[in-house]
Protein backbone atom coordinates (compact mmCIF):
# COMPACT_ATOMS: atom_id res chain seq x y z
CA UNK A 1 0.00 0.00 0.00
CA UNK A 2 1.48 3.41 -0.93
CA UNK A 3 2.53 5.63 1.93
CA UNK A 4 1.05 9.12 1.80
CA UNK A 5 1.73 11.98 4.14
CA UNK A 6 -0.86 14.66 4.82
CA UNK A 7 -0.74 17.34 2.12
CA UNK A 8 -0.18 20.86 3.42
CA UNK A 9 -0.89 24.21 1.78
CA UNK A 10 2.87 24.66 1.37
CA UNK A 11 3.05 21.28 -0.39
CA UNK A 12 0.28 22.25 -2.82
CA UNK A 13 1.83 25.65 -3.52
CA UNK A 14 5.24 24.09 -4.18
CA UNK A 15 3.77 21.37 -6.40
CA UNK A 16 1.88 24.06 -8.34
CA UNK A 17 5.05 26.16 -8.69
CA UNK A 18 6.88 23.09 -9.98
CA UNK A 19 4.12 22.35 -12.50
CA UNK A 20 4.06 25.99 -13.61
CA UNK A 21 7.83 26.00 -14.08
CA UNK A 22 8.01 22.63 -15.81
CA UNK A 23 4.77 22.47 -17.81
CA UNK A 24 3.12 25.88 -18.13
CA UNK A 25 3.17 25.61 -21.92
CA UNK A 26 1.56 22.15 -21.90
CA UNK A 27 -2.09 21.14 -22.01
CA UNK A 28 -3.95 20.43 -18.78
CA UNK A 29 -3.11 16.73 -19.27
CA UNK A 30 0.57 17.70 -19.45
CA UNK A 31 0.28 19.63 -16.18
CA UNK A 32 -1.46 16.65 -14.55
CA UNK A 33 1.29 14.36 -15.85
CA UNK A 34 4.12 16.39 -14.28
CA UNK A 35 2.26 16.64 -10.98
CA UNK A 36 1.59 12.92 -11.01
CA UNK A 37 5.33 12.19 -11.15
CA UNK A 38 5.69 14.08 -7.87
CA UNK A 39 2.92 12.04 -6.23
CA UNK A 40 4.28 8.82 -7.70
CA UNK A 41 7.69 9.53 -6.22
CA UNK A 42 6.18 10.04 -2.77
CA UNK A 43 4.10 6.88 -3.01
CA UNK A 44 6.19 4.46 -5.08
CA UNK A 45 9.85 5.40 -5.51
CA UNK A 46 12.21 3.83 -2.98
CA UNK A 47 14.36 6.97 -2.72
CA UNK A 48 11.45 9.39 -2.23
CA UNK A 49 8.75 7.23 -0.62
CA UNK A 50 7.12 9.00 2.29
CA UNK A 51 9.04 12.26 1.90
CA UNK A 52 7.20 15.60 2.03
CA UNK A 53 6.18 16.89 -1.40
CA UNK A 54 8.18 20.09 -0.87
CA UNK A 55 11.36 18.06 -0.36
CA UNK A 56 10.68 15.96 -3.46
CA UNK A 57 10.11 19.03 -5.66
CA UNK A 58 13.07 21.01 -4.38
CA UNK A 59 15.63 18.21 -4.22
CA UNK A 60 18.76 19.10 -6.21
CA UNK A 61 18.70 18.07 -9.87
CA UNK A 62 15.25 16.48 -9.73
CA UNK A 63 12.82 19.06 -11.13
CA UNK A 64 15.05 21.32 -13.20
CA UNK A 65 13.04 24.46 -12.57
CA UNK A 66 14.39 24.43 -8.97
CA UNK A 67 18.04 24.34 -10.12
CA UNK A 68 19.86 27.53 -9.21
CA UNK A 69 21.05 27.89 -12.81
CA UNK A 70 17.52 27.69 -14.27
CA UNK A 71 16.46 31.08 -15.70
CA UNK A 72 12.83 30.36 -14.78
CA UNK A 73 13.56 29.89 -11.06
CA UNK A 74 13.10 33.55 -10.02
CA UNK A 75 9.90 33.90 -12.07
CA UNK A 76 8.53 30.70 -10.58
CA UNK A 77 9.31 31.77 -7.04
CA UNK A 78 7.46 35.06 -7.66
CA UNK A 79 4.42 33.55 -9.42
CA UNK A 80 1.11 34.39 -7.77
CA UNK A 81 -2.62 33.86 -8.01
CA UNK A 82 -2.68 36.79 -10.46
CA UNK A 83 -1.31 34.35 -13.06
CA UNK A 84 -4.17 32.29 -14.55
CA UNK A 85 -1.84 29.44 -15.58
CA UNK A 86 -0.52 29.22 -12.02
CA UNK A 87 -4.11 29.11 -10.75
CA UNK A 88 -4.75 26.19 -13.11
CA UNK A 89 -1.60 24.47 -11.80
CA UNK A 90 -2.74 24.97 -8.20
CA UNK A 91 -6.16 23.49 -8.95
CA UNK A 92 -4.48 20.61 -10.79
CA UNK A 93 -2.26 19.98 -7.74
CA UNK A 94 -5.37 19.68 -5.56
CA UNK A 95 -7.01 17.40 -8.12
CA UNK A 96 -4.02 15.06 -8.49
CA UNK A 97 -3.16 14.93 -4.78
CA UNK A 98 -6.84 14.42 -3.95
CA UNK A 99 -7.18 11.54 -6.45
CA UNK A 100 -9.83 13.46 -8.39
CA UNK A 101 -8.09 12.76 -11.71
CA UNK A 102 -6.60 9.51 -12.96
CA UNK A 103 -2.92 9.33 -13.74
CA UNK A 104 -2.16 10.05 -17.38
CA UNK A 105 1.33 8.53 -16.89
CA UNK A 106 0.75 5.36 -14.89
CA UNK A 107 3.48 4.91 -12.29
CA UNK A 108 6.00 7.21 -13.97
CA UNK A 109 8.33 9.00 -11.59
CA UNK A 110 10.60 10.71 -14.11
CA UNK A 111 10.31 12.58 -17.39
CA UNK A 112 12.21 14.83 -19.72
CA UNK A 113 11.30 17.14 -22.52
CA UNK A 114 11.77 16.03 -26.10
CA UNK A 115 13.56 19.35 -26.69
CA UNK A 116 16.77 18.05 -25.08
CA UNK A 117 19.17 15.23 -25.86
CA UNK A 118 18.45 11.98 -24.06
CA UNK A 119 19.60 12.47 -20.44
CA UNK A 120 22.06 9.95 -19.02
CA UNK A 121 19.50 8.69 -16.48
CA UNK A 122 17.10 7.76 -19.34
CA UNK A 123 19.62 5.81 -21.42
CA UNK A 124 18.65 2.16 -21.64
CA UNK A 125 15.10 2.86 -20.47
CA UNK A 126 11.94 2.94 -22.55
CA UNK A 127 9.37 5.68 -21.96
CA UNK A 128 5.94 4.42 -20.94
CA UNK A 129 4.20 7.30 -22.69
CA UNK A 130 4.50 10.77 -24.12
CA UNK A 131 2.25 13.61 -23.00
CA UNK A 132 2.79 16.80 -24.95
CA UNK A 133 6.52 17.42 -25.21
CA UNK A 134 7.48 15.18 -22.26
CA UNK A 135 8.50 11.51 -22.24
CA UNK A 136 7.64 9.62 -19.02
CA UNK A 137 9.48 6.69 -17.40
CA UNK A 138 8.47 4.21 -14.71
CA UNK A 139 11.66 2.24 -14.21
CA UNK A 140 14.17 4.81 -13.00
CA UNK A 141 16.07 3.89 -9.82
Amino acid sequence: MPHRLPVTATDLWTVAQTAWGEARGETLEGIYAVIRTIRNRQELHRRWRGMPLVAICRAPWQYSVWNASNPTLAKMQDVSLDDPVFCRCLIAAVEVMGSIVMSPVGHATHYHTTAIALPNWAKGHTPVCQVGTHLFYEDIA
